[in-house]
């Protein structure tokens, strides 16, 4: 019996530990910071100003670095915000992101766009051919729309822009 009353106030102690400060622990929200839904709102802005003088007939990709590094700027907000997950590092990184894994991989997938179509834009490029590039913008667009959904976050209240349908 003694052996007995000591593994169970053994055990006692340890559930204590274990569920104690777990129940007690805050939890991560499932929904978006509160500047969030202000930060995609400029984003959408942002892109359509980037994608205007793409649309035009002819394209005029060299104005379209300077948008494209605002939206730079904006995505680098939304991942101090918490509304983007932050890149991994070599070293351990607090968790940032609020939605599933996969937010992670589509947030990676824009940067990886952005600076994609940024190079092919900036001054000093070679003139990228317009069908291509094109098609490129509008691959990243649709990341950027997968990316806002992925990671539960609010759509912009005109939907996020995509490419038009080229000029005749």
């Amino acid at each position: 019996m003694r052996k007995f009353a000591t593994i169970g106030t053994v055990l006692a102690v340890v559930l204590a530990v274990a569920v104690i400060p777990a129940a007690s622990a805050q939890r991560h929200s499932a929904e978006p910071p509160a500047a969030c839904a202000g930060l995609v709102t400029q984003l959408a802005d942002t892109l359509k100003k980037a994608i205007e003088p793409l649309a035009a007939n002819p394209p005029a990709p060299d104005k379209v670095a300077a948008p494209l590094g605002d939206v730079l700027r904006l995505l680098v907000a939304m991942t101090a915000a918490k509304c983007l997950p932050t890149p991994p590092t070599s070293a351990p990184a607090e968790v940032r992101a609020h939605g599933p894994e996969l937010c992670l991989s589509q947030a990676m997938a824009v940067f990886a766009g952005l600076f994609s179509v940024l190079s092919k834009v900036v001054p000093g490029a070679v003139a990228p051919d317009p069908g291509k590039l094109r098609g490129e913008v509008q691959a990243w667009l649709k990341a950027v729309a997968d990316a806002v959904q992925t990671c539960g976050l609010p759509a912009p209240p005109d939907g996020m822009p995509t490419m038009p349908n080229p000029p005749a």
